[in-house]
C-alpha cells in the first residue's frame, strides 16, 4: 500500500493478488476536505494487470493524479 499527497489531495493506493493467475490488479482511493467535508472518489475494478505490486501501484498512483488533475 502507498500513500502520498498530490495537490492538497490524499491517495492510498493498493494491490490485490489474484491466487490463481498470480497478478496483481490495482485500486486506488483519493480523498479531500473541502469547506469542512470529507470527500473521496474510489478506481477500482481495473482490467489492468501486473507481475508485482509496486508495477500495479505506480500505475494506479499515475492515473490518481490525471484524475485530481482533470477534478481540480
Amino acid at each position: 500500500m502507498a500513500n502520498l499527497f498530490y495537490n492538497d489531495r490524499l491517495i492510498i493506493a493498493y494491490a490485490s493478488m489474484n491466487q490463481s493467475t498470480k497478478l496483481w490488479s490495482p485500486g486506488v482511493e483519493i480523498t479531500w476536505k473541502r469547506d469542512g467535508e470529507r470527500h473521496s472518489h474510489t478506481i477500482g475494478g481495473l482490467a489492468d494487470r501486473f507481475k508485482t505490486s509496486e508495477e500495479a501501484e505506480r500505475f494506479v498512483i499515475n492515473l490518481a493524479k490525471a484524475w485530481i488533475d482533470a477534478n481540480p
